[in-house]
Formats: C-alpha cells, sequence, structure tokens
C-alpha cells in the first residue's frame, strides 16, 4: 500500500520504519495477515495524537532509523529490548524505551479495534479485537505483550481522567451488576459449585457493597491534601498527592472468582491505573466479567483479563507492571515475589491462613457455636480467613461441642438453585485431595470425628455443561482430640473442617493462637471486653473480629491483610487507596530572590548561626523558646542574604 499522506506527524520515509518493525513484531500466520497487509497504518495519528511531543518526535526519530537500516539490524534492536534486563542500567533504560514504546503503539495498532464503530479490520475479513470469545469455555491465552501494550496505551487516558470521571463509570458498574445478577450467580455456581445463598452473599454483596463504598469516599481520599510544614520552612507549602501507578497486575485464586475479579480491579481501576487481571484456570468465569465491564462503558483497555495457568502468569510478570497484587496460597506467593524480586516490582500478598477462634468461659454459648459453624464452613470452608482451630475454654467445652454439633447437623450441602441450601460442593479436585489428607492424618493420629465421620469421597457431576471435571462434596466435619502433629491442626486445610481445641487459662491460649506460621485472621468471644481486647492485641495477625467471626474484611472501610506467612501489605479502605497510588510528596515554594538559609557558602559565621536555631527549636520551650526561635531565625535569614549577594566568603 502507498504510504503517502497516511499520517500528519510521519513522514512516509518513517512510515517505512514503522512497517518494517511491524513486520517483525506482527509477521502474521495461516489466521492473520502480517501487519504491512493490514490497513491499520492508517490510524497511527489516532495514537499520536496522544502522545507528547516529546514521546511523538522520539518515536518519528526512532522510525526513520528503522526506515534506514537493514531489517536484521531492526530485528537486533527489537529483540535487545524484550531482553533490557541482561543490559547495563545505560542501555537497558533506553532499551525499555523502545519495547515500551514501539512495541505499545505498533501492538496495538495491530491487535487492537480503536474505532467499535469503524472496525477497521473487515476491509479483509477479519477482527482482531483483543478479548475472549464469549462462546469459547475458556478463551485462548492472548500473547503477554499483546495484553499490555494495550494497557500501556490506556495508562495516558486514565492518567487525565479525575477521579470523578472514573467513579461514573463504578456507579455504571453497579447498576449492570444489579440488573444481571442472575446470570452471575449462575456463572459462579457452574464454576465452583457453591449454594446460590453463599455465591449471593459472598460475591454479589460484597463487590456492591465495595462499589459503594468506593462511590463514598474515593475522591476524598484521592484528594490532594495538605501536610504539616514545620516553622524552619515558614512561607512554604508541604501537599501530598496520590497519582496512578500505570498498569497493575491482579493475579486472583479460585475460591471468590467474580468478587476476586471486581474488588481489586475496580480498586486499581479508581487510582487510575490501567489493570490486567488473570483469574485462576480453575475458575475463570469466561467472557461474563467483560462483558459487565463492557455494558458499564469500560474501554477494554482499562481492565483486561489475560486466561491461563501459572505460566501465563509468569509471563505477564516479565512485562514488568508497576505493581503486582496477588491473592493465593503463600506456595504461590513465595514464587511470584522471586519473580517480581528480578524487575523491582513492588508486591502486595494476600495468603494463606490458620485462624484461631477463642471462646472464654463468659461467651454467649450459643451465639459462639454459631459463628464457628459458620466461620468454618462458609463457602465450604474454602476462605483464606475460615475458622480453622477452636479454642474453647476447658470449663464450657463439652456444652459448646455439643451446640456445634447440633448446628453442624443441620447443615444442608447441595449446588441449590434456589438458595435453599447452606453449602455446597468443593471447587477443584485439587483442593479435595488436600483435605482427605488432612482427615485421614488426623484419623491415624487418633482425632475423634464428631461429624463427617463415615465421608468417603463422592462424585457429583459439575454443572459446568461440557466439562469432564466433577465436584467432590465433603460434609462438614467438626473434630476433636486434636494435637499439634496433626496435619489439620498445623496446615492450611482450606475445606469444611472445625477442629475443637480445649485450654486452661489466657496465657496459654495466646500460645496456642500464635503457634502457627501463618497470621491472617483471628476471632475472640467474652462477655468481658476488656479482657477480649487484651487478647486480642496479642495475637499476631492482621485481622480480628471480637464477639463476631470473618467480620473485619466485610467491612470496606477496613484495610485487610496479614502477617508472618500469610503476606503482607494492606488492602481495601483507606489504606487500600495508598496501595495502588503513587504517594507523591510535594514542597510548593514562591519565586523569588531569596537565598535559602542552608545553601551555599557555608563560613564559620552561618554554622555558629545555624546552632543557636538549633538550640533554639529543639531545647527552647514556651514564649521564651518561640522568642530565640524567631530572633536566631532572623539573623540566620539577614546573614545568609548578605552572603549570597557577594558572591563570596565575607571572612
Amino acid at each position: 500500500m502507498t504510504h503517502e499522506n497516511v499520517s500528519r506527524h510521519l513522514s512516509p520515509f518513517a512510515i517505512k520504519g514503522v512497517m518494517k518493525a511491524g513486520d517483525i513484531l506482527a509477521p502474521g500466520d495461516d489466521r492473520l495477515p502480517a501487519f504491512s497487509r493490514t490497513p491499520v497504518i492508517r490510524e497511527i495519528d489516532r495514537l499520536a495524537d496522544f502522545m507528547t511531543t516529546p514521546d511523538r518526535d522520539g518515536f518519528k526519530f526512532l522510525m526513520f532509523l528503522f526506515a534506514l537500516l537493514p531489517r536484521f539490524a531492526v530485528r537486533g534492536i527489537l529483540v535487545a529490548a524484550e531482553n533490557d534486563h541482561k543490559f547495563p542500567a545505560f542501555l537497558a533504560a533506553p532499551l525499555r524505551l523502545v519495547q515500551v514504546g514501539v512495541k505499545g503503539v505498533i501492538l496495538t495498532l495491530y491487535y487492537s479495534n480503536l474505532d467499535p464503530e469503524k472496525k477497521i479490520h473487515q476491509e479483509i475479513g477479519w477482527d482482531a479485537k483483543c478479548g475472549p470469545d464469549p462462546a469459547l469455555e475458556t478463551p485462548p491465552a492472548i500473547p503477554a505483550a499483546e495484553v499490555f501494550a494495550k494497557s500501556r496505551f490506556a495508562e495516558a487516558p486514565l492518567r487525565k481522567m479525575t477521579v470523578a470521571q472514573r467513579l461514573e463509570f463504578i456507579t455504571r458498574l453497579k447498576i449492570v451488576i444489579l440488573r444481571r445478577q442472575d446470570r452471575i450467580l449462575d456463572e459462579v455456581q457452574k464454576a465452583t459449585g457453591k449454594s446460590r445463598s453463599d455465591a449471593l452473599i459472598s460475591e454479589i454483596f460484597g463487590v456492591l457493597d465495595h462499589l459503594a463504598y468506593l462511590e463514598k469516599f474515593s475522591k476524598k481520599q484521592l484528594a490532594d491534601r495538605k501536610a504539616y510544614t514545620p516553622p524552619v520552612l515558614m512561607g512554604k507549602q508541604s501537599q501530598i498527592w496520590f497519582e496512578p501507578l500505570g498498569t497493575v497486575l491482579v493475579i486472583s485464586p479460585w475460591n471468590y472468582p467474580f468478587y476476586q475479579c471486581i474488588v481489586p480491579a475496580t480498586s486499581a481501576f479508581i487510582c487510575g491505573n490501567a489493570v490486567v487481571y488473570k483469574p485462576s484456570e480453575f475458575t475463570p468465569l469466561a467472557g461474563l466479567c467483560e462483558a459487565l465491564l463492557d455494558e458499564a462503558g469500560f474501554d477494554p483497555s482499562w481492565i483486561q483479563i489475560a486466561y491461563g495457568d501459572g505460566q501465563v502468569g509468569a509471563a505477564l510478570i516479565d512485562q514488568r507492571p508497576e505493581k503486582i497484587f496477588f491473592t493465593g496460597s503463600t506456595r504461590t506467593g513465595k514464587k511470584i515475589m522471586e519473580q517480581a524480586s528480578k524487575y523491582l516490582i513492588p508486591v502486595e500478598l494476600e495468603l494463606g491462613g490458620k485462624d484461631p477462634m477463642i471462646v472464654f468461659e463468659d461467651a454467649n454459648l450459643t451465639r459462639a457455636a454459631a459463628g464457628a459453624v459458620w466461620g468454618a464452613f462458609t463457602n465450604t470452608g474454602q476462605s483464606c480467613t475460615s475458622v480453622e482451630r477452636v479454642f474453647v475454654h476447658r470449663s464450657i467445652f463439652e456444652p459448646f461441642k455439643k451446640a456445634v454439633v447440633e448446628q453442624t447437623r443441620r447443615i444442608k450441602q447441595v449446588t441449590d438453585r434456589d438458595g435453599n441450601a447452606d453449602i455446597g460442593a468443593m471447587t477443584t479436585p485439587e483442593q479435595v485431595q488436600i483435605v482427605n489428607r488432612h482427615l485421614e492424618d488426623a484419623r491415624k493420629r487418633g482425632a475423634k470425628f464428631l461429624t463427617g465421620g463415615d465421608f468417603k469421597p463422592v462424585n457429583m457431576p459439575s454443572a459446568r455443561e461440557g466439562n469432564a471435571r466433577v465436584h467432590l462434596m465433603i460434609p462438614p466435619t467438626v473434630l476433636e482430640d486434636v494435637t499439634p502433629e496433626m496435619e489439620v491442626y498445623r496446615e492450611e486445610t482450606f475445606g469444611p473442617v472445625l477442629p475443637l481445641i480445649p485450654f486452661d487459662d489466657e496465657d496459654e491460649v495466646i500460645r496456642l493462637a500464635n503457634d502457627t506460621e501463618y497470621g491472617l485472621s483471628a476471632s475472640v468471644w467474652s462477655k468481658d471486653l476488656t479482657r477480649a481486647r487484651r487478647v486480642a492485641r496479642a495475637i499476631v495477625t492482621g485481622n480480628v473480629s471480637i464477639n463476631n467471626v470473618m467480620l473485619t474484611e466485610g467491612n470496606h472501610g477496613l484495610p485487610f491483610g496479614g502477617a508472618k506467612q500469610s503476606g503482607f501489605g494492606r488492602f481495601k479502605g483507606e489504606f487500600g487507596f495508598y496501595s495502588f497510588s503513587n504517594i507523591k510528596s510535594v514542597i510548593v515554594d514562591k519565586d523569588s530572590s531569596k537565598i535559602e538559609a542552608n545553601w551555599y557558602p557555608y563560613t564559620s559565621t552561618k554554622f555558629s548561626l545555624f546552632g543557636r536555631l538549633i538550640q533554639a527549636t529543639f531545647g527552647s520551650k514556651g514564649l521564651s523558646g518561640l522568642i530565640k526561635f524567631a530572633l536566631a531565625g532572623l539573623g540566620l535569614e539577614s546573614y545568609s542574604g548578605k552572603a549570597a549577594k557577594l558572591g563570596r566568603r565575607p571572612e
């Protein structure tokens, strides 16, 4: 095709460079044409218009250079850019610019349908718009570089949007979720096998509550704010700005697939970031979240979903997002952190738990038993904050045990369609095997099964039509005589298992509760709130509910995160906004001829005057201290101005 008059910004010769690089990066195959065989180059100005002048000039220069160089040299430069981390810093920086700038522009042109109305690729009979085919069970993985090319292109427009403008899309999404509630529940149940009420409460309600929190607080929490300015900086303004990071990579587990998509993705988005979200390959909800976001008006490049297994996640990390937010197992979290450390990518990890529940002798027995049963079995125990160890004061152990067993036997377990069930199936065969192993180990080591003792794994056909995978039902199981050497005592079970363990005094139960490598959540039950608070402070954990269970994560105004092997960082609430923001400290001074006292020249006189200022500022109090500070400051300011005007040392 002719290159004449294609672009207002790039010369025909520079366009030749674009075409050369395009055919190297997108050579085509038996399904897709080569870059130069498409009309996408006509859209080059639509990208160039969004570039800053320096970026556009740099791109034009590179394309001119590419036009001059032979094809093998251009290929060598692009390959080097893809491996910039192997080069010294002075070479890595410009190579990374080539990687992001050149590849970003070319792959965005090639793979993105920039104008949904025009559909420029229809001219040659194909449409390369990125996104899953809703007809597929799980869409094929899109190469990580292509996903990030779109994401990088989205960063500048998102950065320019105000929080209020981004909130318009949050509100629309909330309306869409309310409208499509039944479809969401259907898809979640197909993917997980959980009960419909469980899906409604934990997935739909939790997501809507989060979006409502963003609507109410995001503008306030992300607004520029004043900061303290010390007296020695009088006349200046101190401010804190909250700015986007760029692109945030969110990697989530399979236990709450809808919640774990929408909540972290919108948390990062409201802060102005583009988002790449990788769901678990076990519960991808293929096409669902894209459809909801599209209906709410989100541009497809703002929140992209990349399907696949751990290899896809690793490839996405290699694209160097500005932050990684991971929820999942401690083992996988360590792998992600190791890979991210090569690029110094900040990581936030929400990992596993072995959450203790402590019940003192004065607690309301019926309520505490009901809390233990729900806390251990909600979502069939597949929650990182499930109750996994219940420590009960020995004086009430027997009646508490009786109440727990009675309530557990009333639980209805089925993947229902009408909301008339308490819990559903386990989600993955792999997790079923872990739970089975813990139960068999406990049985061999002498644990007593109060419920679930006659359980034998039974296959239940999956609700996912056409999928050979089956969901296995494990009944809610209550254990006693559990000892520290058992796996069910030490390791995260992540299933419907409730161990009951007696204790005698406060010091002992604090030691038992802390005797774990995890520290995600806990609960303390007592009528004596002074004691409950004292014990809650002594437990090494990120979250504690007093006389309730798993409730801290139910309040989107509270930060959520763990200690020890349960991860680090805080998500949700005010601190959640900061997790996805570049917190920029700013000092604003007036434009004047004033020379600062701490600037050169340094002289013996200035040294003496600074010494007086230090004594007056930090060594004196009250009115006399204020007077000494003012006199010392005025003297230092006066001398500094004279010394600067002389242009030399006055002594």
